[in-house]
């Protein structure tokens, strides 16, 4: 089986890649922006046979080329950034998503899986048990809104065509080595005493293990019971914000954080520091990326999700549980922490 990979030099995409590779039963294609993104992966890439193709995801011709021969595309690429220029996040989490539908349309692709994310459904406010069912939820962040309106192409494509058939997905806040989103920046606030349990960190979290991503989104190949549907994904219900400031901190040998905040005192400081970003710097928007409102969805919103659809369809109660993702992740941190320590004292 034949599998194209947008986005194979990102966290989602780069991981896929690597999963499916092991299985013997897959030839898969790494699509990247530019072959120099993926200069951390190409030695292992060789010897694995994966082949990796250059396409820009705004080039609709490139990207059939890129998907020629392929059974099944998985669109994982996207524009992240809390603070980027909204423009270019519709641009690419938009317009990218209708190209790479279309591409493996042409391509005559069996399956077309794509990586939204429960952001489309979360808004500005807390969730409960919510299902698939549950209606959108715009925020006002240019990331959220773009998958929004990403997969209501993506939807509404499916509704018209069953060729090829269409599966969203919708992780939660993914983690796993190589993660660089906003699970540094977490790190970096509790390491310097700034973080806060919001509300005393009982609220849920929607975080998901990317090795939980790649097993559910493998479960669909070739899978009916999934074509033409959509799943909410994530390490499971009753995971709270304090389980996961606390694994932080005991995992890599930080204080944990006793420090509390109301939750309407955290939300209004981060609304004001979204609003007055756009005017700052780069650097200082980057600064502070810990106070927008991705990080107050991360920290601040109750984050349930009812995930029995995948249970049920795509066998995701035998994922790895939050605990053993978790440890996996922080030994990949404190290895590669080790790693720059050595260099440093070499140079």
């Amino acid at each position: 089986m034949k599998i194209a990979v947008t986005g194979a030099a990102g966290l989602v995409g780069s991981h896929l890649v690597d999963y499916l590779s092991k299985n013997g039963a897959y030839s898969v294609t790494a699509i990247v922006r530019s072959l120099a993104s993926i200069e951390q992966f190409k030695s292992a890439w060789q010897k694995q046979n994966i082949k990796v193709v250059e396409a820009n995801v705004l080039n609709l011709s490139q990207l059939e080329d890129a998907f020629q021969g392929a059974d099944i595309v998985v669109h994982s690429a996207a524009v992240v950034d809390p603070f980027g220029d909204r423009a270019q996040i519709f641009s690419v989490n938009v317009d990218g998503t209708k190209n790479a539908l279309l591409a493996a349309r042409k391509v005559k692709a069996e399956q077309f899986i794509y990586v939204s994310s429960l952001s489309v459904i979360t808004g500005n406010k807390d969730q409960y048990g919510s299902s698939e069912h549950s209606p959108y939820e715009p925020c006002g962040e240019a990331y959220a809104d773009s998958k929004i309106e990403a997969e209501l192409f993506v939807r509404q494509e499916a509704e018209a065509s069953q060729t090829p058939a269409i599966t969203v997905v919708r992780p939660g806040f993914i983690y796993g080595p190589r993660e660089r989103t906003w699970m540094p920046r977490l790190i970096d606030s509790i390491a310097k005493g700034k973080a806060m349990l919001i509300d005393g960190g009982t609220k849920e979290t929607n975080v998901i293990y990317v090795g939980n991503l790649c097993f559910a989104i493998e479960n669909i190949f070739n899978n009916k019971k999934a074509f033409g549907q959509v799943y909410n994904l994530t390490d499971g219900p009753g995971i709270t914000k304090k389980q996961l400031f606390d694994a932080l901190s005991d995992g890599l040998s930080l204080p944990r954080v006793t420090k509390v905040v109301p939750g309407f005192l955290a939300k209004g400081f981060c609304q004001i520091v979204s609003t007055l970003a756009p005017v700052l710097s780069v650097d200082t928007q980057r600064n502070l990326a810990r106070y927008s409102k991705a990080a107050f969805r991360l920290a601040g919103l109750n984050q349930g999700y009812s995930i029995t659809r995948a249970e049920q369809d795509l066998n995701y109660k035998s994922r790895t549980a939050f605990a053993d993702g978790m440890a996996e992740t922080l030994s990949y941190i404190r290895s590669e922490k080790g790693e720059k320590k050595q260099l440093e004292a070499a140079i």
